[in-house]
């Protein structure tokens, strides 16, 4: 009995010191007593506000959002339990599946597990009447713009829900999207024909491409430019740490692991980071050794993403401006890209000034003498606007 007690008092002790370290952390952080690193804080993406609906989405998001951040940067424990939980899901499902379902993501798309293939895959959350609706949207988009007499060029990489190998796949919007679009208006579509292929050009635990998916991104975008490529890059993995990537990520699992890739090159030219001088070379490139967090993001890191205005500078004055359209895909080959043209001009919605404000393409392209855009984004928000940037609304 005695024994009991103590093994109650005891567990009581645990149980209290856990959930009072929380609020104790964050008031020492909250006073600067205490330093904390936010390298694996996610960021709200807020949505567009047309109704009240909206806007109290995007209040309940925020606030959820920010709950999430603190429990698991100052509340360690919630992610062993966490842990734990998604374990057993996975383990659940793993008996019965051969696609193991495994939890919805952040925007909502239900993260797979091919089990037979090993690798992650995501689903849209929305079904056809509302990919219908949203296509015409981008449709629209693209073809007015066109009509305002801009140079467009776009290039759709096709992650596996947009390839004829997935059951019940999405492959036959991309020859709707491109049939419906003006005639001058270039369009190249990632071709994948087998499994082992999008394997190489994808990471298996990422929703991203790896870089031989991005080279065959940037050998396209190329060619429809009408710019010759630099040949024989030397591709290789960066080994130092294992990439759990964000769909590992989403459900804390380390079964399968990817390496963060690149390729060796040494560029000469200037960039601009939101209008301010950088060091010239601007992607050091180079894993992070000092984070100790399993699922750490190493492809925001290594790549040295999340800017808004990222303007490159090889400073060749016989050749023309270019303006690039993108999100993370282009990360990987922005520079390469712009090592064809005298400045490039890299535009993310999602950071900076750009996150909540339309963008005056047309003002933007006369002000910088640019003649040529690239749209170079996530297959699915090429062709449905998933992810909500709202091409149609902000970029006038």
């Amino acid at each position: 009995m005695k024994k009991d007690k103590i093994l109650v008092v005891l567990f009581l002790v645990v149980i209290f010191g856990v959930f009072i370290s929380l609020p104790i952390k964050l008031v020492l952080v909250e006073l600067g007593l205490l330093e904390t690193s936010n390298d694996n804080w996610v960021t709200y993406q807020e949505i567009t506000e047309n109704n009240a609906l909206d806007k109290l989405e995007n209040i309940i998001g925020k606030v959820k959002n920010g709950v999430e951040n603190r429990v698991t940067n100052y509340f360690p424990f919630y992610s062993n339990f966490n842990k734990m939980y998604q374990d057993f899901n996975y383990n659940s499902n793993k008996l019965v599946y051969n696609d193991i379902p495994l939890k919805t993501n952040s925007d909502g798309e239900y993260i797979f597990l091919d089990k037979n293939n090993g690798f992650y895959y995501l689903t849209t959350k929305y079904k056809k009447p509302e990919l219908d609706k949203r296509m015409k949207k981008q449709i629209k988009f693209f073809n007015e713009l066109d009509n305002e007499g801009i140079d467009i060029s776009i290039y759709i990489p096709t992650r596996y829900e947009l390839t004829k190998l997935k059951k019940n796949n999405l492959n036959s919007y991309i020859d709707t999207f491109k049939n419906n679009l003006n005639k001058d208006i270039k369009v190249s579509v990632m071709n994948i024909d087998s499994i082992s292929k999008y394997k190489e050009y994808f990471y298996l635990t990422d929703h991203h491409w790896t870089i031989k998916g991005a080279l065959d991104g940037y050998y396209s975008i190329a060619k429809m430019l009408n710019v010759p490529v630099i040949e024989n890059l030397e591709v290789f993995n960066n080994e130092e740490r294992k990439y759990y990537g964000s769909m590992a990520k989403m459900i804390l699992n380390d079964s399968i692991y990817d390496y963060i890739s690149d390729v060796k090159i040494d560029l000469n030219y200037k960039v601009l980071v939101n209008g301010k001088s950088s060091d010239n070379i601007f992607k050091p490139r180079k894993i992070r050794l000092d984070r100790d967090y399993k699922f750490y993001d190493y492809y925001v890191q290594y790549f040295n993403g999340q800017y808004g205005n990222v303007i490159y500078d090889y400073n060749q004055k016989d050749k023309d401006n270019l303006l690039i359209l993108s999100d993370s895909y282009a990360w990987q080959i922005d520079y390469l890209i712009a090592s064809h043209f005298n400045k490039t001009h890299v535009i993310n919605l999602r950071y900076d000034e750009y996150q909540n404000n339309t963008f005056d393409i047309k003002s933007y392209m006369k002000e910088n003498n640019i003649d040529k855009v690239l749209f170079l984004y996530e297959g699915g928000s090429i062709l449905f606007d998933q992810y909500d940037y709202d091409f149609e609304g902000r970029v006038k």
